[in-house]
C-alpha cells in the first residue's frame, strides 16, 4: 500500500513511522528544510549551551505519547514542573511589579474573580461525556455561540483579574477572548480532566529541547523525507490518488495531509472539496504567537511568571531549570499583541522585549543575544496552533476528523488534545489506524 505524507512534523513523521511498521510504502514530503515543524528549539544565539523554544515549549504528566517519544530517545524532563491550575504570577503595572500576595492586597477579590470565572468553565466542561465529540454537549449550540469574553462579563471581573484573564486567552489560546469559543475551552477542560484521573498534573520542559524528538524520529527515515518540497495538487479517483509537488507528481492509495491548514488554502484541489470542509479547511481559526527570547548576563528576576500590562504581556524565563550564570527571558505574545509584533522585525522585537524587560525587573546590563519567531509570518503555519471561534466547533469539529476519498488529516488541529504535540501524535496514530483497516 502507497501513502503519501505531507509534512514532517511531528504528526507526519509518526505518521511515517506507524506506517512503515505496518509495511506500506511511505513518501514523505516537507516544504521546510528541517523535522519538527512547530517543534523547534533554538540554541545558536546563545551562550553557555542555553536554548529555548520559538515552538512548544511543554510536555504534561498526562501525555503519554510524547513522554513514550521521551523514554525513547533518552531525552529528561526538567526541573520540578509547573501546576497550571493553581499558578498565581507576578503582575508588571504602572511600573510597579507585584508579587502574587501584592496582587491580592491590591484587588482583595481578584482570586475570587478568577475562580468565579473558572467556574463557569468548569460547569460547561462537566456536560462533555467524551471530550473527543463536544458537538454532543447537551447545550452544545448554546455554548458555541459564546466566547470568553462573554464569561468575563458573567463573572463580573474587576481590572486585575480581566487582565489575568485576557493574558491567559492570549496565551493559552493565542487570540482574543472573543474568539475563543466556550465549548472549545470546555472540551479542552473536560479533556485534561478526563487524562488525570484525578491526580495533580505537572508540565515540563525537557533537557536539550524538543528538538531532539523530532530529529531522533527524522534519523530513522533518512531517505523517506524529502526536504525543500511543497505540496501542489491533490487528485483523487476510485483507484488511487495523484499528489503534485513542486518536483513530481506521486502516486498513492492513500494522501496524508499532516500539515497546518493554511497552506492547504492554496492547494489545488482537482474534484473540489465538500463545502463544509472547505469551509472547515479555509476558516477555522489559527492562533497567533510571536515569541521572542532575550538572554542576560544575569539572572536577576524573581522566579514565576509575570503578566504585564504591557505589550510583552507575560514573561518569564524559559532556562530556569538550566544552568549557568546567565539566563534567558521570553516575551511571550498572543492575540492581537502577537499580530502587532509580527508587523516588526526581528531587531524591533528584540529592542521592545528587552525593553519591557528591563523596565519589569531592573535589569542595568546589555543582552547577549536573542530570537524572536513570529508564527503567523510563516507561510507554511500561518499561525502558532488551532483554536476553534464561535460558532466553530459545531461547524467544524467533525468534518475535520472524517476522512475525504482517499485524503486523510493529521494534526493537533484534528486532535482531541488540540494544541499539544501529544495531539499531533494522537492524530497520527487515528489517520494511521484509519488507513490500515481501510486496506
Amino acid at each position: 500500500m502507497r501513502v503519501v505524507v505531507v509534512g514532517a512534523g511531528l504528526a507526519g513523521l509518526h505518521a511515517t513511522e506507524l506506517l512503515r511498521a505496518a509495511g506500506c510504502d511511505v513518501q514523505l514530503i516537507e516544504g521546510g528544510h528541517r523535522p519538527g515543524g512547530r517543534v523547534r528549539t533554538v540554541r545558536a544565539p546563545f551562550a553557555g549551551g542555553q536554548y529555548a523554544e520559538s515552538g512548544a515549549e511543554w510536555v504534561d504528566a498526562t501525555h503519554d505519547r510524547m513522554l513514550a517519544q521521551l523514554h525513547r530517545f533518552g531525552i529528561e524532563r526538567l526541573g520540578p514542573g509547573e501546576q497550571w491550575t493553581t499558578i498565581r504570577r507576578w503582575i508588571h503595572r504602572n511600573g510597579e511589579m507585584l508579587s502574587p500576595e501584592q496582587v491580592r492586597l491590591a484587588d482583595p477579590n481578584v482570586y475570587d474573580e478568577l475562580d468565579r470565572f473558572d467556574g463557569i468553565v468548569e460547569a460547561a466542561a462537566a456536560g462533555i461525556a467524551d471530550p473527543a465529540c463536544p458537538q454532543l454537549h447537551a447545550a452544545a449550540a448554546a455554548l458555541d455561540a459564546q466566547s470568553l469574553a462573554d464569561v468575563a462579563q458573567q463573572a463580573n471581573l474587576g481590572e486585575l483579574a480581566r487582565l489575568f484573564r485576557w493574558r491567559d486567552s492570549q496565551g493559552e489560546f493565542a487570540e482574543e477572548p472573543s474568539q475563543v469559543s466556550l465549548l472549545f475551552v470546555a472540551q479542552q477542560r473536560a479533556y485534561h480532566a478526563a487524562h488525570s484521573g484525578g491526580r495533580t498534573v505537572l508540565s515540563h520542559r525537557v533537557a536539550g529541547g524538543f528538538s531532539g524528538v523530532a530529529e531522533g524520529m527524522a534519523a530513522g527515515l533518512v531517505g523517506v523525507i524529502s526536504y525543500g518540497e511543497h505540496l501542489i495538487g491533490v487528485q483523487q479517483d476510485a483507484d488511487g490518488a495523484l499528489v503534485h509537488t513542486d518536483r513530481r507528481t506521486l502516486t498513492a492509495d492513500h494522501v496524508v495531509l499532516a500539515c497546518s491548514l493554511v497552506p492547504l488554502r492554496s492547494v489545488q484541489f482537482h474534484d473540489q472539496l465538500p463545502p463544509a470542509l472547505h469551509a472547515a479547511v479555509h476558516q477555522l481559526g489559527y492562533g497567533t504567537v510571536t515569541k521572542t527570547s532575550v538572554q542576560w548576563p544575569r539572572r536577576t528576576w524573581p522566579a514565576g511568571y509575570a503578566t504585564t500590562s504591557g505589550t510583552a504581556q507575560r514573561v518569564y524565563e524559559p532556562t530556569v531549570d538550566q544552568p549557568g550564570e546567565t539566563g534567558i527571558l521570553m516575551a511571550y505574545c498572543g492575540g492581537d499583541g502577537g499580530r502587532e509584533w509580527a508587523t516588526l522585525v526581528e531587531a524591533e522585537r528584540l529592542a521592545l522585549a528587552a525593553g519591557e524587560m528591563r523596565a519589569m525587573h531592573r535589569i542595568d546590563s546589555e543582552p547577549l543575544g536573542g530570537f524572536s519567531r513570529a508564527w503567523s509570518n510563516e507561510p507554511r503555519f500561518g499561525g502558532s496552533y488551532a483554536v476553534y471561534r464561535p460558532g466553530q466547533v459545531g461547524a467544524y469539529w467533525q468534518v475535520l476528523r472524517e476522512p475525504w476519498g482517499r485524503v486523510q488529516l493529521a494534526g493537533e488541529h484534528v486532535a482531541a488534545c488540540t494544541g499539544y504535540m501529544e495531539g499531533a501524535l494522537e492524530s497520527a496514530e487515528t489517520v494511521v489506524a484509519r488507513i490500515v483497516a481501510a486496506g
